[in-house]
């Protein structure tokens, strides 16, 4: 069974939501057997979890953690990354990629994103960075990967953490190489708008074994849990730790991880294929190395003016079908309106006002697009 979620869809039977967790009777059974072993705090089912996973994605440590926020600041944490350190973060993402920044008493710097991927400019990033530098967090926006080589190349020269927020980007890959496996550490959430879902919740991936052993001792306050030996090593630590009712959930979402791309990859391809006759939109651009699990579907608004997206988000609204922006351009703000930023901003702000991301739920049928789109030609008119 699916199960909806609740962001503002109409409680009508023709309404077409913008997503649906595909959970069903294996999620059920798994989290019945932790509520039946009494043992409900992280345990096995987190173990084996954080092992499919990291699999999965190609890299040698996963680590449960409570959200990819939560994680962000715990790998920012265990690098040592604080007062003084400059972090370098796109301007176009979710505020959290840059309070975890701000959290951790460090100074977020503002670059702008390519047009065409969303993700961060190569250039802007390399007039960002400098002797200040402690860490860049690009982001995979989305579930479109980064190309790991030009980031990979400024690390070199300029010897800073690469913390990817892939908070979108589950199964993703460029040139082959999976998310999660590219830099330092990457970041995952299962939020219900996610890929893959837990409710809450995110899983940090790292082949470095020092950063994992660091993150472990972070996330459960100060200690080591598989050495007992150990006493309470960190003053500075919380409890970021995943229940096991939640991995019970993750689990089950990993042994259908497969099918839940392949219809997402599916739905994108139709789409693609369905605007690509409509004047006044630009279907999402990806790279041909690029393996996109499209989390978010965003076409971009090229008729009219700033206000059309908007104007047209409400009238599909107002015909059952939920749309939504794409995300945030930090700079436009009140929490980032002053805060430090390279070059132009240009990109993210035209994305911030033009993405309009369309439904990708998974029991879409050809039926559901095909009025989604004609939904979307028909409400263009006024602006063409």
């Amino acid at each position: 069974m699916y199960l909806r979620t609740l962001l503002n869809v109409s409680a009508m039977e023709d309404s077409i939501p913008l997503i649906e967790p595909v959970v069903g009777d294996e999620e059920l059974e798994n989290v019945k057997a932790v509520l039946e072993s009494g043992y409900m705090t992280q345990g096995p089912y987190s173990d084996e979890f954080e092992e499919s996973f990291s699999s999965f994605v190609d890299a040698e440590h996963g680590i449960t953690i409570t959200s990819c926020t939560t994680g962000l600041d715990a790998v920012l944490e265990a690098l040592d990354i604080g007062e003084g350190d400059e972090v370098v973060v796109p301007d176009f993402t979710h505020p959290a990629t840059a309070n975890v920044v701000a959290h951790r008493g460090a100074t977020p710097v503002l670059v702008d994103v390519d047009e065409n991927t969303y993700n961060i400019d190569h250039d802007a990033l390399e007039s960002a960075v400098g002797e200040e530098t402690g860490a860049v967090i690009p982001v995979s926006w989305g579930g479109q990967p980064l190309d790991p080589a030009p980031l990979r190349r400024l690390q070199d020269e300029y010897d800073f953490a690469v913390v990817e927020d892939a908070a979108c980007s589950a199964g993703a890959a460029y040139d082959g190489g999976q998310t999660g496996s590219q830099f330092d550490a990457s970041v995952f959430s299962f939020h219900p708008r996610k890929v893959l879902t837990t409710g809450e919740g995110g899983m940090i991936t790292t082949d470095d074994d020092d950063l994992e052993r660091a993150i472990r001792e972070i996330k459960n306050f100060g200690t080591v849990p598989s050495d007992p030996d150990v006493g309470f090593r960190r003053a500075s630590a919380s409890n970021y730790r995943m229940s096991d009712i939640l991995a019970a959930v993750g689990v089950a979402q990993m042994e259908k991880r497969d099918d839940i791309i392949g219809t997402r990859q599916s739905l994108a391809e139709r789409y693609t294929d369905l605007v690509a006759d409509i004047d006044g939109v630009r279907a999402p651009f990806v790279p041909e190395a690029s393996e996109h699990v499209f989390q978010a579907y965003c076409v971009y608004i090229e008729a009219g003016d700033e206000n059309t997206r908007d104007q047209i988000l409400d009238a599909m609204r107002d015909r059952n079908i939920e749309t939504q922006i794409g995300t945030y351009a930090l700079h436009l703000t009140e929490a980032f309106g002053d805060a430090k930023r390279v070059g132009s901003l240009d990109a993210s702000a035209g994305l911030q006002d033009n993405l309009l991301t369309l439904p990708i739920a998974h029991s879409m049928t050809d039926a559901d697009q095909d009025r989604v789109v004609a939904a979307l030609d028909e409400e263009l008119d006024a602006y063409r």
